[in-house]
């Protein structure tokens, strides 16, 4: 490539195309837009003849579009293709936006009543939203492994370093707490359900995450599979299987009970 004005650092391509420097290295690990080069000391420089192609990354991720997909459509994916591809993940994201109308349509009955009571003792009785706290022993690490590795973005941090949100599809806010013990933070453990733990497994190990048990089909319908951060915190990601709702019915059991208890099978014993 060529060192006069058509070569750009990272910092000056990301700004240009609107994704970030995080985002730019992971999708230099998942192969989906390497740079144009490198110097001998690793740096990644890019060219103004990429901007098309990230700019398509930025546009389509802003939409939420899985990786995979990007992929088929920088890959040369047809007129045909693309629409389909559109078609899909328009139908993936009614599928949310239906539950989120259903509670919209709740709130719009309460503005509608002329009265609504309140009793002074009145209680919540379901949680509105859980923002894990996870201890991490090196922050800036932590930060760096959760947004190469596992695609997260950081939403906010505060002044003094004590407190880091980070989010994706998967976890709305996930808040990152400094450690300040002697011996290794307390591991944290989580399931989170995701659509595709195939594709989703096979993209982190590209992009360099640690996965501590590979995706595979589980005794109690799930399939999942499980990655760790630097301090050890384990998250396992998967979504029910084929088999998730013919063993649910063997057992006289939902599909939900099964997912969010997976102790029911020992228990059924």
């Amino acid at each position: 490539m060529e060192d006069g004005g058509d070569r750009l650092q990272i910092g000056e391509f990301a700004e240009l195309v609107g994704l970030s420097i995080p985002q730019l290295r992971r999708y230099d690990r998942l192969q989906l837009l390497a740079p144009a080069a490198r110097s001998d000391s690793g740096y990644r420089y890019y060219s103004r003849g990429q901007t098309g192609a990230a700019r398509v990354i930025a546009l389509l991720r802003s939409m939420d579009m899985p990786l995979a997909d990007i992929r088929r459509v920088l890959a040369g994916a047809d007129e045909v293709e693309r629409r389909e591809l559109l078609r899909v993940h328009r139908a993936r994201l009614e599928a949310r936006l239906e539950e989120v109308l259903s509670l919209l349509e709740a709130v719009d009955a309460m503005i509608k009543e002329e009265t609504v009571t309140v009793e002074a003792n009145t209680e919540l009785s379901s949680w509105l939203h859980v923002m894990p706290r996870v201890p991490v022993s090196d922050m800036e690490r932590s930060i760096a492994y959760y947004q190469e590795a596992l695609g997260f973005r950081l939403a906010w941090r505060t002044s003094d370093g004590g407190l880091a949100a980070l989010a994706s599809g998967e976890i709305e806010v996930l808040l990152l707490v400094p450690w300040s013990g002697n011996s290794m933070p307390p591991t944290f453990s989580a399931y989170v359900y995701v659509e595709d733990p195939d594709a989703l497994c096979a993209e982190y190990e590209q992009a360099g995450a640690d996965i501590a048990d590979a995706v595979a089909s589980r005794p109690n319908g799930m399939r999942d599979f499980v990655v760790t951060d630097p301090d050890g915190h384990r998250f396992t990601l998967g979504r029910g299987g084929e088999r998730l709702r013919e063993v649910a019915h063997h057992y006289g059991l939902t599909p939900e009970e099964i997912s969010v208890d997976p102790e029911w099978l020992t228990r059924s014993q």
